[in-house]
């Protein structure tokens, strides 16, 4: 009796995927793990409410365009970041309030509000 094994016809990558094998696992593997627990609407939702713009190019005289991102927007630039840092190999990106991130072999993605002033600063 023949015992056929779930990974006999994988590609390599498959089963570097998959944990059977030792190597660089896939952008699409590992942005699809974060996709799966990212909560981009969270994002755009706290973008509204703190009325968080993005230059979104300029208009045909050009002048800047301002506004807050769609949620199309939002993950496009997600996914470049992500992009990025993974074909670097390592080290990290940010703008926007995303930072995207290679560490010890694993993609990450991070959306912050930060502030920062020098000693004396009020608002």
């Amino acid at each position: 009796m023949k015992i056929k094994l779930k990974h006999s016809n994988m590609t390599d990558q498959q089963l570097i995927d998959e944990g059977y094998k030792v190597g660089k696992k896939s952008f699409e593997y590992l942005t699809e793990q974060i996709y799966g627990s990212f909560d981009f609407k969270n994002v755009h939702k706290a973008m509204k409410a703190t009325n968080w713009n993005w230059s979104l190019g300029v208009d045909e005289y050009g002048n800047p365009q301002m506004g807050i991102p769609s949620l199309d927007n939002i993950r496009n630039l997600a996914h470049s970041l992500l992009k990025e840092v993974y074909e670097a190999g390592k080290g990290q990106i940010s703008t926007g309030g995303f930072r995207a991130g290679w560490d010890d072999g694993e993609l990450y993605l991070q959306f912050t509000f930060e502030e920062a002033s020098t000693p004396g600063h009020t608002s």
